[in-house]
């Protein structure tokens, strides 16, 4: 039977004090937090389950980036490589996301980018007499 979330915050971390001042120190700053007592305090506001979410993304963004910008940097760079946009624009929009979801974010897998297709290919790929016939019929002009 699995633990519920207290039990788990109880076994790994013997209490939910130990583990938001953990997470104080991990988590970015939002909501207006401006000192680490307020953040401290909007932690204590969560529940069990939210917290240990919480402390398993910081820990495998860690592991795996490091830091939130290399995180970012992975994202850009994988939708630049399948050729959708990645400018300042789509950054900003990225910032206000949490750690959280940028985690997912680097999970997506893109297509590679279309490749142009010659107007030979694109004939071989149409079905039927007549689109065939147009198709040939633009290829010639």
């Amino acid at each position: 039977m699995a633990s519920t979330p207290h039990q788990s915050v109880k076994k790994n971390f013997e209490s939910r004090a130990k583990l938001v001042e953990q997470l104080v120190g991990m988590v970015d700053k939002q909501h207006g937090d401006s000192t680490p007592e307020q953040v401290k305090s909007r932690l204590m506001g969560l529940p069990n389950k939210k917290l240990v979410r919480l402390y398993q993304v910081e820990q495998k963004v860690r592991e795996k980036f490091g830091t939130r910008e290399k995180m970012l940097a992975h994202i850009v760079d994988s939708r630049k490589k399948a050729g959708l946009t990645a400018d300042a624009a789509f950054q900003k929009i990225l910032d206000g996301y949490t750690k959280a979801r940028l985690f997912d974010m680097t999970k997506m897998t893109y297509a590679d980018a279309a490749k142009k297709q010659t107007p030979e290919q694109r004939l071989a790929k149409k079905r039927g007499r007549k689109a065939k016939e147009r198709a040939l019929s633009k290829i010639k002009k």
